[in-house]
């Protein structure tokens, strides 16, 4: 319902990207069906992100497949073998890929972190970038720092901003906390 509600128009969809451009990031959307895969491409968007409940959408993987945009893949909750037999089957497509270490809990308290994950994708999988998909308190800065000390280079991040409706959701941060995110991943 919340999404339903929720929902941008292509005019937002446009603003959007352009500001994302405009501030010197990257724009990254995450299909969870075929067809938003060909909206992607169509907005020309820098990367597809796949999700970790689709990790094992083969459908969706194999469409993914057929885009020139690299692919960031989220592994959380996904156990090694399935994270083995994606890695191979992107890396037989000669795909740009990354993985990036999550965990599925929203918000996830710093004691389930498991940022000692980052060090097992490098590595496993040594000939591709690994990140971090970060959920914890959007108030904790230390732990991007510690995901960059253990090597991750890409990192994502949940941003929004509250309505009279809609709260700010726990693992979320406001643009003002990702002013200071920044900085501490600068720093």
């Amino acid at each position: 319902k919340r999404f339903q509600e929720t929902k941008l128009k292509k005019k937002d969809f446009d603003y959007l990207i352009n500001q994302i451009k405009k501030n010197g990031f990257k724009t990254i959307a995450t299909p969870f069906d075929e067809k938003s895969v060909d909206l992607i491409e169509k907005q020309k968007l820098d990367y597809i992100k796949i999700a970790s409940c689709s990790f094992n959408d083969w459908p969706l993987l194999e469409r993914v497949s057929t885009s020139s945009q690299p692919i960031i893949l989220s592994t959380a909750g996904i156990d090694k073998d399935d994270i083995d037999k994606v890695y191979s089957f992107l890396k037989n497509r000669k795909k740009n890929f990354c993985f990036l270490h999550c965990v599925g809990e929203y918000p996830t308290p710093d004691k389930n972190l498991e940022l000692s994950q980052i060090d097992y994708l490098k590595n496993k999988y040594k000939d591709i970038e690994i990140g971090y998909s970060s959920h914890e308190d959007p108030q904790n800065f230390d732990n991007v720092r510690v995901a960059i000390a253990k090597g991750a280079q890409i990192f994502e991040k949940h941003v929004g901003l509250p309505t009279e409706k809609y709260a700010l959701n726990k693992y979320s941060m406001s643009p003002s906390m990702a002013k200071e995110w920044l900085r501490s991943f600068k720093n």
